[in-house]
């Protein structure tokens, strides 16, 4: 008689997983407590809820995710699937903010998050870094790309582009890319609208500017 095969073993969640369900979980509990979603809605530049169970539609860079209490799991609207866990926490945040979100006409970078001079390297490694090492020369690739997500494209000096669309709910994000040369490997910039310091804090700009880049370079031909 043949030996059941013995199941696999699923991996232990790494810490970033861990702290990333934790705090789902408690954005979820403030979440819960709150109520008046039109205004909060009105104020923080989003679409009314649904009348029928108060499902909150938020823009994304790549489309948009609706969120639906009580359990406020963020499925994406184009094919029903539940979000990234980052998404997820991203637009928790973003729903959890006090302050009206409306676009500014002046941009900062990450080092004006509080936090985010001491977090400055780790921010490039997760996500500029690896954006510009793979899209390296091949500007028209990158530009194809950003096009897709309704980026409006600025030629900069160099061959370059400037690149702005938005990232989530009203906030913008504006990406400065130059290829490299005989002397500076290709580089990038990230900006943010202003109105993004009322929203999130450094570990969220770094998970946002992540998350765009890492979509990028996996969508490059």
């Amino acid at each position: 008689m043949s030996q059941p095969m013995p199941q696999p073993v699923p991996p232990a969640p790494t810490h970033r997983q861990i702290a990333e369900q934790t705090a789902i979980r408690l954005a979820v509990e403030k979440l819960a407590a709150l109520d008046s979603w039109p205004e909060r809605c009105q104020r923080l530049g989003l679409p009314a809820p649904a009348p029928v169970d108060n499902t909150v539609v938020l823009p994304m860079f790549y489309g948009a995710l609706e969120i639906r209490p009580p359990e406020y799991v963020a499925r994406v609207q184009e094919t029903g699937q539940p979000s990234k866990p980052g998404d997820r926490l991203l637009a928790l945040h973003y729903l959890l903010c006090e302050a009206p979100v409306i676009p500014s006409r002046q941009w900062i970078t990450f080092r004006d998050f509080p936090g985010g001079a001491f977090y400055w390297q780790p921010f490039q490694s997760r996500s500029i870094q690896p954006l510009a090492k793979r899209v390296g020369n091949n500007v028209a690739a990158l530009r194809a790309r950003l096009t897709r997500l309704g980026a409006l494209i600025e030629p900069v000096a160099g061959e370059g582009l400037c690149a702005t669309f938005r990232a989530i709910g009203n906030i913008s994000v504006r990406m400065v890319y130059r290829p490299g040369d005989d002397e500076f490997p290709a580089s990038a910039d990230f900006l943010y609208n202003a109105c993004a310091r009322h929203v999130f804090g450094a570990e969220d700009a770094a998970a946002l500017a992540s998350r765009i880049c890492f979509a990028l370079l996996f969508s490059l031909e």
